[in-house]
C-alpha cells in the first residue's frame, strides 16, 4: 500500500506540472500579436513567429522529457529549472512581438507615404490635363487675339527700325569712323594721287558719308581705269583696288595721237608718238574722239582683223611683229602693212591664209634685205605665187 500511495502521488504531481505548463503556454499565446485576428491592410503574414514558436515547442519537448527523467532523483531542482525555463521562455516569446510591431508600423507608414504620393500624382496630373485643355473662344475673342498678335508683329518691326537708323545715325556722326587712310592698289599707269583725287575721298571725313558706287563710277572717269574694288576696312580706312587697260595702238588725230586698247577704248590724247602701232584709214569722226569713248562698230571689226594679223606675225617670229610700225585698214579686203625699218610695204589682202602669208613676209625680208619695195600677197596663194616689186 504504501508503494501505492508513493505512485499515486508521483502522478498527481505530474499531472499538476502538465496543468501548470499548459496555462502558460495559453497565456503566452494570448499575448502574442496574431495576424488572422488582426486587420493588416496591405501586409503580407510574417511567419517568423510560427517558427520561433515551432523551435520553442521543440526545446520545450526536450526539456519536458529531461524534466521526467530527472524529477525522480530531484523534484526541488525541476522546479527551478523549470521557472528558469519558464522565464527564459517568456523572453524569447516577447522579443518577437516587438519585432512583428516595429515591422508592422514601418510597412505601415511607407504604405501610406505611397498612397499618399500617388494621390498627389493624380491630382496633378488632372490638373495639368484641366489647365491644357484650351478654352473655346468666341469669334469676338478670336478677333481680338488676331489683332493683338498684328499689333505685336508691327512694334517689333518698327523697333527694329528704330534701333537700325539709331546706328545709322551713330555711325554717321561718331568720329571714330573718320577716314585716317586710304590705299590704292593695282595701279601702274595712273598714280595713286589721281586716283584718290578722282574718289573725291578726304582723310577725317566719315567712312560712310560715300556710297562705294559712286566713287568707282568717278574713279572710271578716267579711261585707263577698267574696274574698280572698293572695300571699308573699318573703323577708319579705305581700300580702293583697280585694273587698268594698256594702249596697243594709236590714231592719227590731227597733230596729236588717240592711244586706244584692243576692245578700241579711246585711253589718251597726247602729242607723244611712243613705240606702239598706228592704225589709218579709221571711220570714227574726230568729234567721237574723246577719252573714255570707244570707235565706231566699222572699226571695231577692222581692229578684230588686225588683232589676228598681230597674233598670226608673233606665231611666225616675235620681231615680225616688232617690224610692223602702221596698218592701213581702210579696206578690210586688203590691208596694208608698212615695214619702215626693212623699207617694205605689204598688200596683205584679207585675213585668210594668215599663218602662210606671215611665212612669205618674212622670206621675202630675208631675200630682199635692204632693198625698198613692196611686198604682194593680196593674190590667191592656192594659184598665184606671190612676188615683190622693187621700188624705183
Amino acid at each position: 500500500m504504501p508503494g501505492k500511495t508513493k505512485e499515486n502521488k508521483s502522478k498527481k504531481k505530474r499531472n499538476t506540472n502538465k496543468n501548470v505548463e499548459k496555462k502558460q503556454v495559453k497565456e503566452t499565446n494570448d499575448n502574442k500579436f496574431n495576424f488572422d485576428e488582426e486587420i493588416v491592410i496591405g501586409l503580407r503574414r510574417i511567419e517568423e513567429p510560427h517558427i520561433n514558436e515551432e523551435k520553442n515547442k521543440k526545446t520545450k519537448s526536450s526539456k519536458k522529457s529531461k524534466k521526467q527523467k530527472n524529477s525522480k532523483k530531484n523534484n526541488f531542482a525541476n522546479k527551478k529549472e523549470e521557472s528558469n525555463s519558464r522565464k527564459k521562455h517568456n523572453e524569447k516569446i516577447e522579443e518577437p512581438e516587438i519585432i512583428i510591431k516595429s515591422k508592422y508600423m514601418n510597412n505601415y507608414e511607407e504604405i501610406d507615404k505611397n498612397v499618399n504620393k500617388t494621390n498627389k500624382s493624380n491630382k496633378q496630373k488632372k490638373n495639368n490635363k484641366k489647365q491644357k485643355q484650351p478654352k473655346k473662344l468666341t469669334k469676338k475673342q478670336e478677333l481680338a487675339r488676331k489683332k493683338r498678335k498684328v499689333i505685336l508683329k508691327i512694334v517689333k518691326w518698327l523697333t527694329l527700325i528704330v534701333i537700325v537708323i539709331g546706328g545709322i545715325i551713330y555711325a554717321m556722326l561718331s568720329p571714330i569712323f573718320n577716314i585716317n587712310e586710304i590705299i590704292v592698289q593695282g595701279n601702274s599707269k595712273i598714280s595713286t594721287d589721281t586716283i584718290i583725287s578722282l574718289s573725291e575721298l578726304n582723310v577725317d571725313e566719315n567712312i560712310f558719308k560715300y556710297r562705294t558706287s559712286d566713287v568707282g563710277e568717278k574713279i572710271k572717269q578716267n579711261a585707263y581705269i577698267d574696274t574698280v574694288d572698293i572695300k571699308r576696312n573699318l573703323p577708319n580706312q579705305v581700300e580702293i583696288t583697280v585694273s587698268e587697260r594698256k594702249a596697243t595702238y594709236k590714231l592719227s588725230y590731227g597733230n596729236a595721237y588717240a592711244y586706244i586698247n584692243n576692245q578700241g577704248y579711246i585711253l589718251e590724247i597726247t602729242s607723244v608718238k611712243g613705240t606702239i602701232p598706228l592704225i589709218t584709214g579709221y571711220s570714227t569722226s574726230e568729234e567721237d574722239i574723246k577719252e573714255g569713248n570707244r570707235l565706231c562698230t566699222k572699226d571695231l571689226e577692222k581692229l578684230e582683223d588686225v588683232l589676228e594679223i598681230m597674233e598670226a606675225a608673233s606665231s611666225v617670229d616675235d620681231n615680225l611683229r616688232k617690224v610692223i610700225k602702221e596698218i592701213d585698214i581702210s579696206d578690210n579686203n586688203n590691208y596694208i602693212l608698212d615695214l619702215t625699218s626693212e623699207k617694205k610695204e605689204v598688200y596683205l589682202g584679207n585675213v585668210s591664209n594668215l599663218s602662210t602669208k606671215m611665212l612669205w613676209i618674212n622670206e621675202f625680208i630675208e631675200r630682199e634685205d635692204g632693198i625698198e619695195g613692196t611686198i604682194m600677197l593680196n593674190v590667191d596663194l592656192n594659184n598665184d605665187m606671190p612676188y615683190f616689186n622693187e621700188k624705183v
